[in-house]
């Protein structure tokens, strides 16, 4: 079994772990794009019954609303697997100063399924755990830079604890910065995984699926800097209960339930200094980021049903079904909850002065209630038909209806003041023909994606119960002494009102045929259109203002709006473009080995909001202009996944059995050495960030030994 894509790409990912990854909302996908470029992927296929957002970017289709059921195993089977990464075999990276520091990464894992009496089980568990040093480069102060400045005593302490957070080695790279050090920090990631799954059949046509899934991680983060990254606590559930009835004369009706839990806590580490410190880009800011601590609990029930139904003899198959579901959103999160210091280019002095001295430009806070609980519903219905026009010829046309309701906060401490995204018609249809030995394939479809609980969250920090303050000049002791807690002068974040759901038109072709050797050429093309993604516009920052000096001082007295400090208005202003050209081989297993290759040739553009933009915390910053008139529309630019050339190598090789029938040593382990066949995976990927392999070793099959206790 090759690794999957995502499988590669995580993996990959891990290699520059210096560059923090937050396993929350979208950012670990906006990561591994990064790095690594998009994994572009030809879906010939978009069925009704899944979402496919975002599937040609290497996502996967959106999780059924029910459990299909499986074959009962006529016997026991397990499998086994280690993974094994080790710092000892690592080259040293361009930058790094120094020794490569131990570290290392372990993953290991089985899995069983068989019968017993009336049920069928599955069951799996696999553990993730790294250890040892990252390796990264920070700016930190040079040797002249490490003692306060200011005069007064408490000043100086507060700039003293600041500095102490950074590490006691100076600068090591002044090749490409005076101020950049090549440093290590340890790191400790655990992740621990389990399924269970059992079937039951009660009569030829009933059958019964339940399962469970649970996940746990747990993330003491690397800190370059003391405070950089928060640690991280995340638990998962996820059970699904589903009902399979066939039908005299073919096809089967699915009926299912599932709950899934995603708990998140994400706190700064016990030696960050408290708030959120940045000194002008010119030595590394003091964290984590302004979206920390985040106490998160999302659960969603859903109900669906999915039923298939022959007609005509075959030549038509119809596919009919929907699903309801409710989101729960509850926890604790905002924006600047600790505080947040900038020290810039002010009063005459360079950033890094002004931090010495003390003497902050601006100071960003939210004060007030932030605890909130929100409801909402979502529903999809589609129907399809597979027709088989010809013996030649395959068509498949279909319509999914999807919709989305206004969340609703549960205590009234908020308004969404957009109402039921309930006008979503997507849809879908596919084409297969056959002319002699070559085989065309292509579908057209529209997919939405909701609106993200991390989106419509940011109403909380808004009046009358939230407030966000932004002050210029601040006195570091005492930022807020200024502030007028009569005048009510906030930050908002206003949510459009006819803020809707994203979608994507997604189509494509390919050209297949079957060599000599049984080896498997396809061609193929894929593009996309997407629109209506989320963004931010940052509104109501000062303007010149005749006789008004253009100091930090003044930013307040030339706003437009004097109720409010900045503000910011999350709208539907984003459009993506994605056009690629993909071939690939794929060889079946000849002496064990079995291999393929892909080449992909694509552009990925947009305009400043990719389709996995959330308009929220990092997202918020990034898409920032200079200028707040400044017009997006027409400036294209590649996407911050793009990569343009990618090369996926993938091989499988099953090594021979290591010890002959009849040896002793197969004896005396009961059979299951001389039954055990043993797999070699290894997938190399060529992209933006060059070329990565990864390689495990399973031992699969242990039949013998299971039977045999």
């Amino acid at each position: 079994m090759a690794l999957s894509p995502l499988t590669a790409a995580s993996s990959a990912a891990q290699r520059n772990e210096n560059v923090a990854v937050y396993q929350i909302d979208n950012n670990a996908i906006k990561e591994a794009g990064i790095r690594l470029g998009s994994t572009l992927t030809i879906v010939s296929e978009a069925p009704v019954e899944s979402s496919y957002y975002g599937t040609e970017h290497g996502r996967p289709p959106g999780e059924l609303a029910v459990v299909r059921p499986l074959p009962r195993p006529q016997s026991w089977h397990g499998e086994l697997y280690e993974w094994h990464q080790n710092s000892v075999f690592n080259a040293r990276a361009f930058f790094q100063v120094g020794d490569v520091l131990p570290s290392r990464r372990n993953a290991y894992g089985g899995r069983i399924t068989g019968a017993f009496r009336a049920w069928s089980l599955t069951a799996t568990a696999a553990q993730r755990k790294i250890r040892g040093m990252v390796n990264g480069n920070v700016l930190v102060p040079l040797a002249s830079e490490r003692a306060p400045l200011a005069a007064d005593p408490r000043l100086r302490a507060v700039v003293a604890r600041f500095l102490a957070a950074y590490p006691a080695s100076l600068p090591n790279r002044p090749d490409f910065d005076p101020r950049a050090l090549n440093t290590n920090s340890p790191q400790r990631i655990d992740d621990t995984d389990g399924t269970l799954r059992m079937e039951r059949e009660f009569t030829p046509r009933d059958k019964l699926v339940l399962s469970h899934a649970l996940t746990r991680q747990r993330i003491r983060a690397f800190q370059l800097v003391a405070g950089q990254n928060p640690d991280t606590e995340i638990h998962s559930h996820r059970s699904r209960a589903s009902w399979r009835h066939g039908w005299s004369g073919g096809g089967e009706l699915l009926a299912g339930f599932s709950f899934n839990r995603v708990r998140s806590l994400l706190t700064p580490e016990p030696n960050a200094v408290g708030p959120r410190v940045r000194i002008g880009f010119q030595i590394e800011e003091l964290g984590p980021d302004s979206q920390f601590p985040i106490d998160r609990a999302l659960n969603s029930f859903r109900w669906g049903a999915l039923g298939t139904r022959p007609l005509a003899g075959g030549r038509h198959t119809l596919t009919f079904g929907g699903d309801l579901t409710r989101v729960q959103l509850n926890g604790i999160e905002g924006n600047s909850h600790r505080g947040f210091f900038q020290f810039t280019n002010n009063f005459g002095r360079t950033a890094i002065q002004n931090f010495l001295l003390g003497t902050p430009s601006a100071y960003e806070i939210t004060l007030g209630e932030l605890s909130r609980g929100y409801r909402n519903w979502a529903a999809n219905a589609f129907f399809a038909d597979r027709w088989k026009a010809a013996p030649a010829l395959e068509i498949y046309w279909g319509l999914r209806y999807s919709l989305d309701t206004a969340p609703v906060e549960i205590r009234r401490r908020d308004i969404i003041p957009y109402g039921c995204d309930c006008n979503n018609f997507s849809p879908r249809f596919g084409l297969a023909f056959r002319p002699g030995a070559w085989v065309v394939r292509s579908s057209y479809g529209v997919s939405f994606s909701p609106l993200q609980p991390v989106t419509y969250q940011q109403v909380r920090n808004n009046l009358p119960l939230v407030r966000y303050v932004q002050v210029q000049n601040p006195d570091l002791l005492d930022p807020l002494r200024n502030v007028s807690q009569a005048s009510g002068r906030t930050a908002p974040t206003f949510l459009s009102p006819d803020l809707v759901a994203a979608y994507v038109h997604q189509y494509n072709l390919t050209i297949e045929r079957r060599l000599p050797g049984e080896a498997l050429l396809r061609a193929g093309y894929l593009g996309s259109r997407t629109f209506k993604t989320p963004n931010v516009y940052i509104m109501n920052r000062a303007d010149p203002v005749p006789g008004v000096p253009l100091t930090v001082a003044t930013v307040d007295q030339r706003r437009a709006d004097p109720r409010y400090y900045e503000v910011k208005h999350i709208v539907n202003a984003g459009i993506g473009y994605l056009d690629a050209a993909q071939i690939g081989l794929q060889m079946p297993s000849r002496r064990g080995l079995s291999w393929s290759l892909s080449y992909t040739f694509g552009k990925a553009i947009d305009e400043g909001a990719e389709y996995s933009f959330t308009a929220a915390n990092l997202d918020l910053t990034k898409g920032r202009s200079q200028y707040q008139y400044e017009s997006r529309r027409d400036k294209k630019s590649l996407s911050i996944f793009d990569s343009t050339h990618a090369l996926l190598l993938s091989y499988t090789y099953d090594l021979p059995r290591p010890v002959p029938a009849g040896h002793w040593l197969a004896a005396a382990a009961n059979g299951w050495l001389d039954e055990r066949r043993t797999v070699l995976e290894l997938l190399t990927s060529i992209r933006r960030a060059g070329a990565d392999l990864v390689l495990t070793y399973h031992a699969r099959d242990a039949a013998a030994w299971l039977r045999q206790g």
